[in-house]
């Protein structure tokens, strides 16, 4: 059975199962967000291990790592190890062995206070590193540190503290220690011809999880200490002759690493950090937001630099897919990447598992499920909206290719149906599945003009790369064109859009999933939540589409809309934040919309308060998206062409009309085909009773469908 035939038997079985999940939404490629720059995994501590392995193992397991064909990863953190005292003064030997295992023993390039470098050591994961640059001419390094040699420690032990909530660099070490993190990358420079591009002194600094005779390498630093270290670091650094700059800090959840961010402002050491890097092991998407926006008002480089998650099966693995998804849309870093990438005892840590001793190893689930972003969203690559939490999009920097990854987590069957605007999709796209029982099987999908559908089976993830041309730069969202049709987006809910209508509430606006009904140029948007923009001075009168309702700030905390125009009190300033986010602030008396009790949910109602200082007040924050304001989406083409053809059912037959040769194939709801024929203007099928599916075929066009004969 042929793909397109499989798509309309699968898209119309999908009628009897739409209710179980149901996501119809809009991707707008004029809408645009970060440009990536790649995905990544730490060397630590997998090539410590590896890289003891024979050449034709490294060999292909850095293939699988970095070729366009496998995962295509492109950025790699280099742990720096500090070393443990080899003669155990202080802790117990190979105490790491009850925890990461002896893969997290790293060595350290000194002894004891004194030494020579000992430029030998630490050759696995050097090998590794070295094979990936050979593999990855384009590959960006960074060298961090998870702690201090021991010798310059209070513990004498490189696992932490004795309280695990002190630091255990001793100041008096301050400067030993950068130089040594210096040398380091100097070594490398020198030897190598692999520069860092940036230097981490730290790894989840502000937490309690480094101790003494502890299981792997971490140091605590107080954020004020990581301020004064920041301040040593730096000229040493400066001084090298090197490129590097520095990273930091690279806090295990994005709510510790908001307050150290503030820490390093107060501090004054931002202009001495060049990247903020964060784990995301914790924080909610609020979190996500109010770190976005601290991070670029500093105009820093963002990475989103380690995390992982357990679980089981591919449950697991989709989890955290969804928290790729959640990490781009609202941290937007330019950067992902992953913690392990080969791991010994489970298959959820990793994308590789592995026996280390027996050198035996084998792609995961994870490695087909991470496979669907990394393989098709390329270094160059930019991020842009899609309505929808389970949904990324990207578009390539020739705008002549759209990739389209939705995930389903769920064990029901989840139908998707997207309005792409601002492009034309130009040929077939290439479209696939990996499930729970496969991988990589090819994905059923309808493509009508700009309207793509699929069908996701429980717990699955679908990649589409679709063909488009040039996008229009009618769909940019900023400036603001006059009259042009909007919707308004929290910053803390993609997947909802500002709702105004006076039969909610008193005519109190909310913010809800997209409505279906009465919607504005076939797309899935209600009219209710499309808003026109019409300026008045400084400032804008918005109204709805479908109503002609106007907000207005009727002088208390509820924002309203009322049908009938009138002073200043429906007069708004919009200002830019970055990309297309905006802050909407009345002109009456200088106070935002808000989301009531900062929450994120649908069904939130919007009120008016005083946006104030605070960059982290993300639930003040909005993100307009411009709509197409004709029925574009109506035409019927397929291949960038209104199809020649039309097609209508009668009582007994399928009647046909063209312009060029039409081929049509009709079938059966089993698949089994019961007439072809090809008209050349005007023709007939004859058909019995029953429900049927035809693909037409004119040229360069082509149209499915399902028709009824009564």
């Amino acid at each position: 059975m042929n793909r397109y035939l499989l798509a309309i038997i699968v898209l119309l079985t999908c009628s009897n199962v739409m209710s179980s999940s149901e996501h119809k939404y809009i991707i707008n490629v004029a809408d645009e967000h970060q440009t990536h720059e790649g995905w990544g995994v730490s060397l630590c501590w997998w090539a410590n291990m590896c890289g003891q392995w024979p050449d034709d193992k490294i060999n292909e397991l850095v293939d699988w790592l970095v070729s366009p064909e496998g995962l295509n990863y492109n950025i790699f953190r280099y742990n720096i190890g500090g070393g443990d005292d080899p003669n155990h003064a202080n802790c117990t030997e190979h105490h790491m062995g009850n925890g990461k295992g002896l893969r997290a023993e790293m060595e350290g390039f000194k002894s004891y206070d004194g030494d020579s470098y000992h430029w030998e050591r630490d050759a696995a994961q050097r090998k590794i590193m070295l094979k990936i640059k050979e593999k990855r001419p384009d590959a960006i390094f960074e060298a961090f540190s998870n702690s201090a040699p021991y010798y310059m420690t209070y513990s004498g032990c490189c696992a932490g503290n004795w309280d695990s909530n002190s630091d255990n660099l001793k100041p008096e070490y301050y400067t030993a220690f950068a130089n040594y993190l210096v040398d380091v990358c100097k070594h490398y420079k020198d030897t190598y011809g692999i520069e860092f591009r940036t230097l981490e002194p730290f790894n989840e600094p502000n937490t309690n999880y480094w101790g003494c005779n502890g299981g792997q390498e971490g140091c605590h630093f107080n954020p004020s200490s990581q301020v004064e270290f920041i301040k040593v670091l730096y000229p040493i650094l400066k001084a090298s002759g090197l490129s590097t700059v520095i990273s930091a800090s690279d806090e295990t959840n994005v709510g510790t690493s908001i307050g150290e961010i503030q820490e390093y402002i107060n501090g004054g050491v931002m202009d001495k950090v060049a990247q903020w890097n964060v784990h995301t092991y914790g924080g909610d998407i609020v979190e996500r937001c109010k770190l976005a926006n601290l991070v670029r008002s500093q105009g820093k480089r963002f990475w989103m630099s380690e995390t992982g998650s357990g679980g089981s099966g591919i449950s697991g693995n989709l989890g955290l897919a969804q928290r790729l998804i959640d990490d781009i849309e609202y941290l937007r870093p330019t950067a992902w990447v992953d913690w392990q990438y080969v791991e010994e005892w489970n298959d959820q840590w990793c994308l590789v598992q592995g026996e280390f001793g027996n050198q035996y190893y084998w792609k995961v689930k994870n490695y087909y499920v991470r496979q669907h972003f990394s393989k098709y969203i390329k270094p160059g690559y930019t991020f842009v909206s899609a309505v929808n939490g389970q949904t990324l999009a990207a578009i390539n920097p020739e705008k002549t290719e759209l990739v389209i990854v939705s995930i389903n987590n769920s064990d029901e069957t989840a139908y998707h149906s997207a309005d792409i605007l601002g492009c034309r999709p130009t040929a077939e796209p290439y479209a696939y599945i990996t499930t729970g029982d496969s991988d990589g099987k090819p994905l059923a999908y309808d493509l009508q003009g700009k309207r793509i559908s699929f069908t996701l089976e429980p717990q699955s993830i679908a990649t589409i790369v679709l063909p488009i041309i040039k996008y229009s730069d009618d769909y940019t969202c900023l400036p603001i064109a006059e009259g042009a049709a909007y919707a308004i987006i929290p910053q803390y809910n993609k997947t909802t859009l500002l709702y105004g209508s006076l039969g909610h509430y008193d005519g109190i606006p909310r913010i809800d999933y997209i409505n279906n009904e009465n919607t504005w140029n076939k797309t899935y948007v209600s009219g209710n939540q499309v808003w026109t923009f019409h300026r008045n001075g400084d400032g804008y009168k918005v109204k709805t589409i479908y109503w002609d309702e106007y907000l207005t700030n009727k002088d208390e905390y509820w924002l309203h809309v009322d049908w009938w125009q009138n002073d200043n009190s429906q007069d708004f300033y919009v200002t830019q934040i970055y990309d297309n986010l905006v802050k909407i602030i009345s002109c009456r008396d200088s106070k935002a919309l808000d989301l009531q009790d900062e929450k994120s949910d649908a069904g939130t109602n919007v009120g008016l308060w005083d946006y104030g200082s605070d960059i982290t007040n993300a639930h003040r924050n909005w993100y307009l998206m411009r709509l197409p304001e004709n029925s574009e989406l109506n035409e019927v083409e397929t291949l960038g062409k209104v199809a020649p053809f039309t097609i209508q059912a009668t009582s007994a037959a399928l009647n046909v009309r063209c312009t060029e040769p039409t081929t049509v194939d009709v079938y059966g709801i089993d698949g089994r085909r019961v007439a072809t024929k090809t008209v050349y203007e005007e023709g007939t099928i004859p058909l019995s009773k029953g429900i049927y599916i035809y693909k037409a075929t004119a040229n360069a066009s082509r149209r499915t469908g399902k028709v009824i004969i009564r």
